[in-house]
């Protein structure tokens, strides 16, 4: 069932301008601020503050939101107007969902709000906010296919995702702060309801599930100190939906003081959480997934994301982030694609994810150029497995930051690289060494000027990895260029060759 949206006829449908764009999200729970460099197909945050007021509390007993968390909430969006206006940005909107929309008083609050003409706001029916959440996730993953839930204090969206595109979609009142404070029968009964009457999911099982939302990031974070997990980055955490199953089972009959002594749990989700992970065990069990993968990204992407123009949504978010982060770390005139293109004849046979870590790894080749030279290959492992970059899987973020390792360096050490190695195969640690050593011979070759490497081919055959160089520039290469090309061979298995061409 969908809340119905108190003001407003829908939002999301213009355009947006360049420079800074900040969002004010007032959930149930909470309200945050997040600031992005920009709105683009990578949205990038550079501030992100949240703040805990409650307003769904008690709402479903009295119809009204909790007044203490009302004059919380207003105060510190007075503060996010101004930390916004001090970051000088460029649009300023607030999101008001399931609380607000729901509330008797929710148009009241939203007058309130309209009074700071600083913000542009907006009450989102529970239709859009599953549509945004969708859309959040198709922008940071954009292969997305199966259903996404987001699970906020007061309700749960849930919609169907497939080629780039959004399907069926509900709005269910049950988020654990509403449930908890409601007295309106069992919480646990009326998840497990709300959840088996929504049929549709029936027709989306056997795929993947996207969990979205603070609860369920939480979730993950405790799963990840359970298991080991050597990366903690939330999003694109993908875990076999078994082991969901298994930890959020017992996660939801756990007492506030046990989950308070677990490693990985946040105190201030000891009371909601147990809720949270029954809802996702009951989903779970809906839907029969694969796998389930934790998404960073979700309504506020989301709605940025809805807003970009046709070309700008096309573009794939990691080479996206690339580009734009990527200039500001070069120091030579010598063009990504100019790279890409010279090597591309070395790589011919490579799938369609191989081709988008090769783009994105000639816009960053080279980000630890100001780096002490001793330490350039360690501080890009690091840099880019770290990256706030969406569009890649875990395994996808340790090939690059191995790729670019392999650039500064021919021979890492492997306690340096212990991370990415728990995470990939043989085939792709051997594409990262190749890619790596092909980048690192290209910048000696070339000295990062343009228009060099076009006149110097690279070739790969059977026997041999060779470049290919017209008698008038034999002289221009030296000693140290041989020793790459001998390099960037041995991690073709090959033997390396200088021909006149």
């Amino acid at each position: 069932m969908d809340g119905q949206q108190t003001a407003h006829a829908r939002v999301g449908d213009g355009g947006i301008g360049e420079g800074r764009v900040a969002i004010i999200d007032v959930g149930s729970n909470s309200i945050r601020l997040v600031v992005y460099e920009r709105a683009s197909r990578a949205p990038l945050p550079v501030f992100n503050e949240k703040v805990l007021c409650g307003l769904a509390r008690g709402l479903d007993a009295t119809g009204r939101l909790n007044a203490a968390g009302v004059e919380l909430a207003l105060a510190n969006i007075d503060r996010f107007v101004t930390l916004a206006q001090n970051m000088k940005v460029t649009s300023l909107d607030l999101l008001a969902t399931a609380a607000v929309r729901d509330a008797a008083d929710g148009a009241d609050f939203m007058g309130e709000i309209e009074r700071r003409p600083e913000i542009k706001a907006h009450v989102v029916s529970g239709q859009d906010e599953a549509r945004y959440s969708g859309y959040g996730v198709i922008c940071g993953m954009p292969d997305a296919a199966g259903v996404m839930g987001d699970l906020g204090g007061g309700s749960l969206e849930l919609v169907a995702l497939g080629g780039n595109r959004i399907g069926a979609s509900s709005t269910l009142p049950i988020g654990p702060l509403r449930l908890m404070s409601s007295g309106k029968g069992d919480p646990k009964k009326i998840v497990v309801d709300a959840i088996d009457n929504v049929r549709w999911l029936r027709e989306e099982t056997g795929k993947t599930f996207y969990a979205v939302g603070g609860a369920w990031r939480s979730f993950a974070r405790l799963h990840m100190e359970q298991a080991g997990y050597p990366l903690h980055i939330i999003h694109h955490y993908d875990v076999p939906a078994d082991d969901v199953r298994a930890v959020a089972r017992l996660i939801a009959v756990q007492s506030p003081k046990s989950l308070e002594k677990m490693p990985g749990v946040s105190r201030r989700r000891v009371d909601t959480l147990p809720l949270a992970c029954l809802a996702l065990d009951r989903l779970l069990a809906a839907l029969k997934p694969r796998n389930v993968v934790f998404s960073a990204f979700g309504l506020r992407e989301g709605f940025y994301y809805s807003r970009l123009g046709a070309e700008e949504q096309a573009r794939h978010p990691l080479i996206a982030f690339a580009e734009e982060q990527g200039a500001g770390w070069r120091r030579f005139d010598l063009s990504p694609m100019e790279i890409f293109d010279w090597l591309t004849p070395v790589f011919a046979g490579e799938s369609d994810v191989e081709r988008i870590l090769r783009t994105a790894a000639c816009h960053l080749s080279d980000i630890s150029w100001n780096d002490h030279p001793d330490y350039r290959a360690e501080q890009a492992y690091v840099r880019v497995l770290h990256l706030p970059a969406p569009g890649m899987s875990h395994r996808e973020r340790a090939v690059l930051a191995m790729t670019l390792t392999y650039r500064y360096k021919s021979d890492p050490r492997s306690a340096m690289l212990d991370t990415a190695l728990r995470l990939t195969d043989g085939k792709s640690r051997s594409f990262a060494r190749r890619l790596g050593a092909c980048l690192r011979l290209a910048y000696n070759l070339s000295g990062g000027a343009p228009g060099l490497l076009p006149q110097i081919a690279l070739r790969r055959t059977e026997r041999d990895l060779r470049l290919v160089v017209p008698w008038q520039l034999k002289r221009s290469l030296g000693e140290v260029t041989a020793r790459r090309l001998e390099s960037a061979a041995e991690a073709f298995n090959l033997k390396s060759a200088i021909v006149s061409g």
